[in-house]
């Protein structure tokens, strides 16, 4: 998906979805991560182009409306949960997960539960001991905010990106793409489960566009060796989605972003992404698989 910004998991989720929402100003954050050799580079690389492919929380909220989805938190990961993960690769895997369920309840206003997921999201930054990048004085600016929309997406983009710039700048690069990992997971678990209900073009072709970063993400997972089991495992529930992909058409050659009644549409030489009835099934099917593993 060809954009000109990208915010970090509100970032993901942010979803998968698209439409545009207004006068926003593109918001970009510099990764803090030293070029210390080729890998450090490829990871810096393929994530930003991951977070660069993923559309923005308003581009939700505008596709969430015109295809009349109304806010469901059974899709969500339930706080209740948050005890359960006592295991690192769990750990990063649910603060990613937390973090799209975050901006989901932002993104429809519901400040209640965006603060039992800011505490959920606390919680797991402690136990991984990142809570220099998550620490309470952003709590203090969440519930500051808590009536604004989008200053809470921009804290929440800003937070994440910060503590995947800690987790690198301390050697923990594979905690950080769990995280990352998790977060698109999500991200696109959501997206098929509002396809139950409101299947429309639009959603169907953010969905279908999501093969973009799932490239990068797993040639991201793969810069790790496979000595780590979570990393290997992530790797391989990834592929599995990958080949799902394979066949999926996505935008290539020159495109073009349009507005059609407040919709965001790619257009140009290039054809639009899509996918057929059966990958849908397939790929609602295996991410939800997937997700269940990580969250249970």
């Amino acid at each position: 998906m060809m954009r000109a910004h990208y915010l970090f998991y509100s970032f993901t989720i942010a979803l998968l979805f698209a439409a545009c929402g207004g006068g926003d100003q593109p918001v970009t954050q510099e990764l803090n991560v030293p070029a210390l050799d080729s890998a450090d580079i490829i990871r810096s690389e393929r994530t930003r182009s991951i977070f660069y492919n993923i559309p923005s929380p308003m581009e939700t909220a505008g596709l969430l409306k015109s295809a009349g989805a109304v806010y469901d938190r059974d899709i969500l990961n339930d706080v209740k949960n948050v005890d359960n993960y006592t295991a690192a690769s769990k750990q990063a895997l649910n603060l990613g997960i937390y973090g799209a369920d975050l901006s989901y309840a932002s993104v429809y206003n519901n400040t209640q539960e965006s603060m039992l997921y800011t505490s959920c999201a606390q919680k797991l930054a402690k136990k991984l001991d990142v809570t220099n990048a998550f620490n309470q004085a952003v709590v203090d600016r969440l519930e500051k905010n808590r009536n604004s929309r989008d200053s809470l997406l921009n804290i929440i983009s800003e937070t994440y990106w910060q503590v995947d710039a800690y987790l690198k700048e301390n050697g923990r690069d594979n905690i950080s793409a769990l995280m990352v990992a998790g977060g698109w997971v999500e991200g696109l678990y959501i997206a098929t489960q509002v396809a139950k209900q409101h299947n429309t073009p639009e959603l169907r072709q953010r969905i279908a566009e999501q093969r973009i970063p799932l490239d990068d993400l797993v040639g991201l997972v793969k810069t790790y060796g496979p000595d780590d089991p979570a990393i290997a495992s992530a790797l391989k529930d990834l592929e599995r989605l990958q080949a799902l992909f394979a066949n999926v058409v996505t935008p290539s050659g020159n495109s073009t972003i349009t507005q059609e009644d407040g919709v965001a549409l790619i257009g140009g030489t290039a054809p639009p992404a899509s996918l057929s009835d059966e990958q849908l099934s397939a790929i609602t099917e295996a991410t939800f698989a997937i997700r269940s593993s990580y969250i249970n």
